[in-house]
């Protein structure tokens, strides 16, 4: 009979899934962080859109500044959520592995570190004068705009 020394210290593993339940397993915590990365993507696409449509914002992305340049907010919103859903179909494919799980903790992270971009976004464009966009484009090349800007 083999002595309680030598077997696999399952108790403690045992105890950790009884008390997390169902975000002991893996699959489980990635389907939930996929499910918080298209909250905050489609959180993003609709403050971007709405920045865009009303007075203009800064955009950092390249690849995303050339789906503005053709001024069709169903042309950004297309090439949105086809990106996020691709990634997030990936992950549900793979969601068994441990680099599914970390590629889900690495989008999460980034999307939350961009949802507090936008906090200090708002922030500032609630600060500065309302005329501020009249001259950004001159000031800022990433700053673009979609359609007519309304003061």
């Amino acid at each position: 009979m083999p002595s309680a020394a030598a077997s696999p210290p399952h108790g403690l593993r045992d105890a950790l899934r009884a008390t997390l339940g169902p975000l002991a397993r893996r699959p489980y915590r990635v389907v939930l962080l996929a499910v918080l990365i298209a909250a905050m993507s489609a959180i993003d696409l609709y403050l971007t859109l709405l920045y865009l449509t009303h007075s203009g914002m800064s955009e950092g992305n390249p690849i995303a500044r050339a789906m503005i340049a053709y001024q069709s907010p169903v042309v950004l919103a297309a090439w949105k959520a086809l990106t996020v859903f691709l990634c997030l179909g990936i992950l549900y494919l793979v969601r068994h592995k441990r680099s599914a799980e970390i590629g889900a903790w690495v989008g999460a992270i980034v999307l939350a570190c961009l949802m507090a971009q936008w906090s200090r976004y708002i922030a500032f464009k609630v600060e500065v004068a309302p005329e501020f966009h009249l001259v950004a484009g001159e000031i800022d090349p990433a700053f673009v705009r979609l359609g007519r800007v309304v003061p």
